[in-house]
């Protein structure tokens, strides 16, 4: 028998969080590709017409510097 030293718990949890980052990153990805069509969106007063994928992507990344931004730092 060899004694193969344990990994540490957060090796773990890191690679269960890029995982579960990963995995919700192809999500939003395939839901981006599948929601092509052109849609109006009111801007406060403006109305815009652009490709769905670029209203969805852009509320994407928008809550991902928001997420940056309120995230705890341990």
């Amino acid at each position: 028998m060899t004694n193969h030293p344990a990994r540490p718990r957060t090796a773990t949890w890191w690679r269960s969080r890029w995982a579960l980052g990963g995995a919700l990153a192809v999500l939003a990805l395939v839901f981006v590709l599948e929601n092509r069509d052109p849609v109006s969106i009111r801007l406060l007063i403006p109305v815009v017409i652009m490709p769905q994928w670029a209203a969805l992507l852009t509320t994407l990344v928008i809550g991902l510097i928001i997420g940056l931004l309120l995230r705890r730092r341990e």
